[in-house]
């Protein structure tokens, strides 16, 4: 497996953690969502949301256009 295939198999399940704790806590702000996933990846809180907008180097396959949240 090579880095970027890994790499984007982190980024896959950051987002799948994000919007399975995203269901469950309905009334958590976006910001303590990003905050736990942060955790419990081992993750700055900036690149999750990076990972979750599909940001610059994160932007590994395009956005599910259902299944983005606007987070700003």
């Amino acid at each position: 497996m090579t880095r970027s295939q890994r790499l984007a198999d982190r980024n896959n399940q950051v987002r799948k953690l994000f919007y399975e704790l995203h269901a469950k806590n309905k009334k958590w702000r976006v910001d303590a969502v990003i905050d736990e996933v942060a955790t419990k990846m081992f993750l700055a809180s900036r690149t999750v949301e990076a990972i979750i907008k599909y940001e610059g180097i994160y932007g590994d396959t395009p956005p599910p256009p259902s299944n983005q949240l606007q987070l700003l």
